[in-house]
């Protein structure tokens, strides 16, 4: 049985058929949002100091440095890709992927083990930041919202 690379990889070769689904609108939004957080990281950050913690802070709530926006703006890539590039069916596994990489990191932080990318242990901002991100992604890659907007994954 020959599968087409859409039914085998999810990856969509040609334009899209039909709607978005809400999986690759949420796709689309928060790869926009975090590309965006990424860059205006790097105007409080600079490229210096690539890892060190004596960074500024976004909006005076989270902290920053250049890694953490390196992050931010690779994530919010993998998201672009698959709002424009992936299947329906591949964009909820990409965002189940980015959803457990956000509850991995919001753990890891709550822990205090992410001083990498300048997030502070246990009540930092970033943790509640990465737990919510990791949540919505795994509610929309789970296709909670597409089964209740009675979408099918195909569409």
């Amino acid at each position: 049985m020959v599968m087409n690379p859409t039914d085998r990889f999810g990856i969509r070769f040609g334009g899209q058929t039909g709607a978005r689904t809400p999986e690759q609108k949420f796709s689309l939004l928060a790869g926009l949002v975090y590309i965006g957080i990424g860059v205006v990281g790097f105007a409080v950050t600079g490229f210096g100091d690539f890892v060190g913690m004596s960074h500024g802070s976004l909006l005076g709530i989270f902290a920053l440095n250049p890694f953490h926006n390196v992050v931010h703006v690779a994530v919010g890539a993998f998201w672009l890709l698959g709002a424009f590039v992936l299947s329906p069916a591949g964009t909820e596994g990409l965002n189940i992927a980015i959803g457990g990489f956000y509850v991995l990191a919001a753990v890891l932080g709550f822990l205090g083990y992410l001083d990498l990318v300048h997030v502070g242990p246990a009540l930092d901002p970033d943790n509640f930041l990465h737990l919510a991100s990791g949540a919505a992604a795994l509610i929309f890659g789970g296709g909670i919202i597409r089964a209740l907007s009675g979408q099918s994954a195909t569409a």
